[in-house]
């Protein structure tokens, strides 16, 4: 299995539907983690970028958006147990 498989094995293991609660769309998988743009109902509309430290054996959750060919960072939180992760995309995703 990928990075990203197993993030999104862990994430559906958690909620089975967060993923669709929060318009996940354009899955890819960026060789170290899972990008995802949200979408629909969602206060929040822009990227997803769940980020896997093996140093640490933790994850690094970036919010951002692109606009104008620029990336705009909304938010980056660090060291999030796999455990925390629907709840910390939760919270910021809306």
């Amino acid at each position: 299995m990928t990075t990203a498989q197993i993030i999104l094995s862990q994430i559906k293991t958690l909620d089975p539907m967060a993923m669709m609660a929060w318009g996940a769309k354009d899955l890819m998988n960026m060789g170290d983690g899972l990008k995802f743009k949200t979408s629909g109902l969602t206060p929040y509309k822009g990227q997803v970028y769940v980020k896997y430290n093996s140093g640490r054996d933790l994850y690094e959750v970036q919010f951002f958006r692109l606009r104008k060919l620029e990336i705009k960072m909304d938010k980056i939180v660090e060291d999030v147990y796999a455990e925390d992760l629907v709840s910390v995309i939760d919270n910021f995703v809306g």
